[in-house]
């Protein structure tokens, strides 16, 4: 039974009659992972496992937030004077959110209403559950209080709410991809752009491994080690220019601007560590900006291809070379930002022995999700045996999906 349907069974065996519904994606973080709250573009794909919520009667002067996920289905209560946040569970987010949305618009939350939540989204799974349930929430409160909010509004209230208010360092790939849905290119930088571009030409798989992660262990030491290195080179003899581009941390460096051949020289004085998250940073950005101009159905031009070459990536058909992206970013991951675990590298062979023929991590890493891709349709089932045999958790053959919509 999924979402909708959980849904729909208890709204029935409750004889409740919903006010208002609506439905937010999951996602999947397609390419440049880890680089959003660097200032970097970003490519995420929204897919058809939703989140769905659904007022069902107003309650005064309190919210009532049920979860038909969680075990035992707890309730969560709160005055709507007591928007402030004071943990980590889903209620402290949707507070964030009526936190975040007065802070934006001055709009008055007066009215509490009884809401109840149903998803396909797996927490803490690596497909941005977090930036579903707030941006679900926020539209179900625009539809309620009957009042428009545009997409970008909408998807920077739910952002603030979750990195300026909870505090928790992501950047705004999550929200933006709930809120616009499709495949979707997004410069994250004040003030921020998207782009859809067409899906990748294969059939995606999603794998949940089974190992839970938190953004918020993950995110914070990467950010650390990156300003480490930065220090570090700071402290060398280097050309004016560079030292520009450098800045003086992780996201106020000019990362667009800097060629590894310029910098390269410089790192080995660097530990090891921090040195590695550098070039992470700069590979998967070159890697990126090709695999957008073949999305978009652009020539590669004579430097991409120089640049494919140096990466290892020998080929010039499109749909070749974006598969040997997708591959690359997962070995840079594995190999350079150390987010990996031997129990994906496990999945993702098994992937690859039933059909695959690319596959990377999607998230933070360190657990979570794993996209799976292949061009050959009748594989589908026998990948997910595959990786189900190998010890994921679950998988699903998914589809782009709309962002998100008030539901019928």
């Amino acid at each position: 039974m999924n979402a909708k349907e959980r849904l729909t069974e208890f709204l029935t065996s409750e004889d409740l009659n919903p006010i208002k519904v609506v439905s937010a994606p999951g996602r999947v973080d397609f390419l440049n992972t880890h680089q959003d709250y660097k200032g970097l573009p970003v490519v995420a794909i929204a897919v058809n496992r939703r989140m769905y919520m659904a007022a069902v009667e107003e309650t005064g002067r309190h919210f009532v937030i049920e979860s038909l996920d969680l075990e035992s289905r707890p309730k969560k209560v709160f005055d709507v004077t007591d928007f402030v946040p004071r943990g980590k569970d889903f209620d402290d987010y949707i507070k964030a959110c009526i936190y975040s949305l007065i802070m934006m618009t001055k709009v008055a939350v007066n009215e509490g209403y009884r809401i109840i939540i149903s998803s396909d989204i797996p927490i803490g799974g690596g497909m941005g559950s977090s930036g579903s349930l707030e941006v679900a929430f926020l539209k179900l409160i625009a539809e309620l209080l009957e009042i428009h909010i545009p997409t970008m509004v909408l998807a920077e209230i739910a952002f603030r709410a979750e990195n300026r208010i909870m505090k928790i360092p992501c950047g705004r790939l999550d929200q933006y991809a709930a809120a616009y849905g499709g495949v979707m290119y997004l410069k994250p930088t004040w003030m921020p752009t998207v782009e859809k571009l067409s899906p990748p030409p294969f059939c995606m798989i999603v794998v949940d491994s089974g190992i839970e992660h938190r953004t918020a262990k993950i995110h914070p030491i990467r950010q650390e080690e990156l300003n480490r290195g930065i220090q570090q080179l700071l402290d060398l003899d280097l050309p004016e220019e560079l030292r520009e581009k450098l800045g003086d941390s992780f996201d106020s460096t000019a990362w667009d601007r800097i060629r590894e051949e310029e910098i390269l020289p410089f790192l080995s004085s660097v530990e090891e560590i921090p040195a590695k998250r550098i070039l992470f940073t700069i590979r998967m950005n070159d890697l990126t900006k090709i695999a957008v101009r073949i999305l978009r159905g652009e020539a590669l031009r004579a430097n991409d291809l120089y640049r494919l070459r140096q990466l290892g990536i020998r080929t010039e058909r499109p749909k070749e070379v974006l598969c040997g992206i997708i591959n690359k970013q997962h070995e840079l991951l594995r190999d350079l930002y150390d987010v990996s675990l031997p129990e994906i590298e496990k999945i993702i062979e098994a992937a690859f022995e039933a059909g695959a023929c690319c596959a990377k991590i999607s998230g933070a890493g360190l657990g979570g999700t794993i996209i799976v891709f292949t061009d050959i349709k009748d594989k589908i089932s026998k990948i997910i045996d595959e990786v189900l045999a190998e010890g994921a958790r679950r998988a699903w053959y998914v589809k782009p999906d709309e962002g998100v919509r008030v539901e019928v």
